[in-house]
């Protein structure tokens, strides 16, 4: 898979167009890290998905690409998830609804088919429990 973090990925070409009489020629080309983002976008629109990549105790923003890792060849896609999900969804119900998303939101893009999503599920996140009202010193 390609690394994500911060380093330039290879790029792939979308389309090469030859100039003609009254068109413009050239190429369209986009990295690795353009599907991944796509993918990851997708995914955050999904119901049950928390959120993307590992857990962690402080928080340094978040990324697009954070969680997802992208292989895009010239016709086809595969991509690898790491999510946390939302305490009692449909693990296979929400996978099936984020493989869709994901899929067609990469063709229609990218241009692209996404012959693979990996996912794995790295937390659960547990819904908040409201805090009990503060209790008054004084009456």
């Amino acid at each position: 898979m390609a690394e994500q973090k911060g380093k330039q990925t290879d790029k792939v070409t979308i389309e090469k167009r030859e100039s003609s009489a009254g068109e413009i020629g050239g190429d369209i080309t986009m990295s690795e890290s353009v599907v991944a983002t796509i993918a990851g976008l997708s995914a955050r629109q999904i119901e049950g998905i928390h959120s993307l990549g590992k857990s962690r105790l402080i928080s340094f923003g978040d990324s697009p690409t954070r969680g997802v890792d992208a292989e895009v060849g010239s016709r086809e896609a595969a991509l690898d998830l790491d999510v946390i999900i939302e305490y009692g969804v449909d693990l296979r119900k929400v996978a099936g609804a984020l493989r869709k998303r994901i899929s067609d939101e990469v063709d229609k893009m990218a241009g692209r088919q996404v012959v693979e999503v990996n996912i794995n599920v790295v937390d659960v996140h547990l819904p908040e429990k409201e805090a009990p009202p503060p209790k008054k010193r004084v009456e």
